[in-house]
């Protein structure tokens, strides 16, 4: 009975022991550094303001007062402003130091004096971006150029929040079993979603928000230029049928308000080549290129 307690004592303190190790790996290492988010209210949820880190010791990251992808807090009379509204493909995310994301490679392509403000979340469709717009008024009327990404059933419905395992709403006390759960175990069974979180809903747009998002296009187009950049997944450039009956009515509200519609998988430089292995989300490159696209359509 002695020797068999002894022995489970034994391997319990193995078992902590070895845990105790990986929590401070983990946390050393840089892998507790990872934004958290702000949940509920029209906008589901979004990066929590004012926090910073650099994921895994290499890759930082900034959200500022107005939970914008940016180092600087946001401030009224700095211009000309450009304001960027997108998903992931716009937030870029831990895979991406912050000068390798999309939003400050567009501000090193347009250069002095221009200041670009980035708001986005993983999985976010247009109407979590126009939550934000109505609670932010004063940063929309600031801009003198607003961006505004769409992916094909961007105007759905509003993506909620996909739980504590993709965009977490506080930091985890245990590191270890939290990114066992999120990598290893959705790898397994499928627990949870990918590192970029889920994609907006691929269901058809709803007419409410379609009608919702040309009265956005037609009143912010009247005193500010209005660049709307239609995004396609890999498998968009493939059936080009379907890409263009999809983006079609937002062509038309671009046409309505006098906005500018920009097909990037009209751009002569893009191609396959530009996404990362899920066919959605874009490479180091890729940034580059859509950055430069971008801010062709600014000047």
């Amino acid at each position: 009975m002695w020797h068999r307690w002894r022995s489970t004592a034994k391997i319990a303190i193995i078992i902590l022991s070895l845990l105790a190790v990986s929590e401070i790996y983990l946390r050393s290492a840089g892998f507790s550094s990872f934004p958290v988010y702000d949940t509920g209210g029209d906008i589901k949820y979004i990066p929590s303001a004012n926090q910073s880190g650099k994921f895994m010791g290499r890759n930082a990251w900034y959200f500022n007062n107005r939970h914008m992808g940016n180092i600087a807090d946001w401030a009224q009379g700095k211009h000309p402003n450009v304001l960027l509204a997108g998903n992931s493909i716009v937030l870029g995310g831990n895979p991406f130091d912050h000068k390798s994301k999309l939003g400050p490679l567009l501000e090193e392509q347009l250069g002095p004096p221009y200041t670009v403000w980035s708001v986005a979340a993983g999985g976010w469709t247009n109407v979590n971006e126009l939550a934000y717009l109505d609670r932010n008024q004063d940063v929309l009327q600031n801009a003198d150029t607003v961006i505004i990404e769409y992916m094909e059933g961007g105007l759905s419905a509003p993506a909620p929040w996909p739980g504590y395992y993709v965009f977490p709403d506080r930091k985890p006390w245990f590191l270890t079993g939290y990114l066992l759960r999120k990598y290893a175990l959705a790898k397994i069974g499928k627990a949870v979603s990918q590192e970029f979180g889920s994609l907006p809903p691929s269901g058809a747009d709803d007419a409410a928000q379609i009608e919702r998002f040309a009265a956005f296009a037609k009143s912010t187009a009247k005193t500010r230029k209005l660049v709307i950049f239609l995004y396609p997944s890999a498998k968009n450039l493939k059936q080009k049928a379907a890409w263009e009956a999809a983006i079609s009515p937002i062509e038309a509200i671009c046409k309505a308000a006098g906005a500018l519609c920009l097909d990037i998988a009209k751009a002569p430089a893009w191609s396959e080549r530009a996404y990362a292995a899920d066919g959605v989300h874009l490479t180091a490159e890729g940034n580059k290129l859509l950055a430069s696209i971008l801010a062709k359509a600014v000047l």
